[in-house]
């Protein structure tokens, strides 16, 4: 007889600590849930519903008030003149994600990629705009940089190593120079998506400052709490606050945060004008409320990540731990040097003699660790690692598994990726 997935995770869940049953008692079964990871409304969420609700007109007193919000994109209180655009919400939570960051100001978009591509829409111009991005880069930002190819054909993007030391980048700008191009933008994400490496971000920074080339760096990986990237020197930040801001799945939203208030001013117009700064109410309430506990859940995620890498580090099957925090990793001390302690998050690498079949069973056998994109979220993630490296040349063998660790109690998470691997024939 074959056993259903939800009838699977109830037993389990059955000899559960109470953490964990708040967590996945609403989310047995996945496709009653049409997949979503919060549909109880865990993290308070109903408790930050109130508020403006996205009413689409903003009501003037005075022509002259209406003509001063219709120049400027702000209306009373720190509204917009049209408040899809932006509500009195998003104008408070902007403020204090600008606080946080000690920027100069903030916009609030729908996701981490809009607040990305709004950045490249922002500042990418020009006859040849240029940019710099890491070969670890999130890979919808690389996607973000080809629709705008199509737009402007000539469109510069010049890949540099994830390791990248200040050397590197000044051969790579010394190379485009020569061809007649001016490097507008170095953009850096660090720890890097899936394989986590770091670059010499210290020097990078001082090199592009002494060039006056735009630096602009996802923080998405360290949020608020664990690096300040404007503090380093960088220009501007962006982050996808639907991770560990927000903290339940149900913040989308990104953010962007400028060093100074002349490209705070030009990114505003830009999510003016192509739409971009709508965000609803009802997310902005629920970030804002849940920003002061960041810390307190990155501790937690990066508390059961560190358990669970020992623990796999030790099993035979593990070639290597894909992580900045893992004292063997060779991002180790820049790991230390930047953001001193790490998240959830931590690839596996097994063993060239573990098959995908294997690894596809093991996965099969949990029960806490659900199948997703994202991360960030109060629900433990798993997702294959398929990073695409075009500056490697040499790729490592092996499996790949990208964990993401949520909120649940370590001893149930450590109980159930311990007996599914089982499947990995160790």
């Amino acid at each position: 007889m074959t056993v259903s997935k939800s009838f699977q995770r109830f037993m389990f869940l059955e000899s559960c600590a109470s953490e964990t049953h708040e967590i996945h008692w609403p989310i047995l079964n996945t496709k009653k849930i049409r997949g979503h990871l919060n549909p109880a409304g865990l993290g308070n969420a109903r408790e930050f519903s109130e508020g403006s609700l996205g009413q689409t007109s903003v009501a003037f007193d005075t022509i002259e008030d209406y003509e001063h919000a219709d120049a400027t994109g702000t209306g009373y209180e720190g509204s917009a003149e049209y408040a899809i655009v932006r509500t009195p919400e998003a104008a408070q939570v902007t403020k204090k994600f600008a606080e946080l960051h000690g920027g100069k100001g903030a916009v609030i978009l729908p996701s981490g990629l809009s607040a990305i591509s709004t950045v490249f829409e922002t500042f990418l111009k020009g006859s040849k705009p240029t940019i710099l991005i890491p070969d670890n880069r999130y890979f919808p930002a690389e996607r973000a940089l080809k629709h705008l190819n199509g737009i402007n054909p000539h469109l510069g993007v010049y890949r540099y190593t994830p390791r990248a030391s200040a050397d590197e980048i000044l051969k790579m700008v010394a190379t485009i120079s020569s061809d007649g191009r001016k490097v507008d933008m170095i953009y850096l994400e660090a720890p890097g998506s899936q394989t986590f490496e770091i670059p010499d971000l210290k020097r990078i920074i001082e090199f592009a400052k002494s060039r006056k080339i735009l630096t602009v760096m996802d923080n998405t990986w360290a949020s608020h709490v664990r690096f300040k990237p404007l503090a380093a020197g960088i220009d501007v930040v962006v982050e996808a606050t639907t991770k560990y801001p927000g903290g339940y799945a149900d913040t989308p939203s990104g953010i962007i945060v400028s060093a100074s208030e002349e490209n705070h001013r030009k990114i505003s117009y830009t999510a003016r004008v192509n739409g971009n700064g709508a965000v609803s109410p009802q997310t902005c309430n629920r970030l804002f409320n849940r920003v002061a506990s960041t810390e307190e859940r990155l501790n937690k995620h990066f508390a059961s990540a560190q358990r669970a890498m020992t623990w796999f580090q030790a099993q035979p099957f593990t070639q290597d731990i894909l992580c900045p925090a893992n004292p063997r990793s060779p991002d180790n001390a820049r790991f230390h040097t930047y953001f001193h302690k790490g998240n959830g998050l931590f690839t596996v690498r097994f063993k060239e003699a573990v098959t995908k079949q294997a690894v596809h069973d093991f996965v099969g056998r949990l029960n806490l660790f659900r199948v997703a994109e994202s991360w960030g979220s109060h629900v433990s993630l798993v997702l294959p690692a398929h990073a695409s490296r075009a500056l490697e040349t040499s790729p490592q063998p092996g499996e790949r598994l990208r964990f993401s660790m949520g909120l649940e109690n370590g001893d149930d998470l450590e109980r159930d990726y311990s007996s599914a691997s089982l499947a990995l024939g160790y």
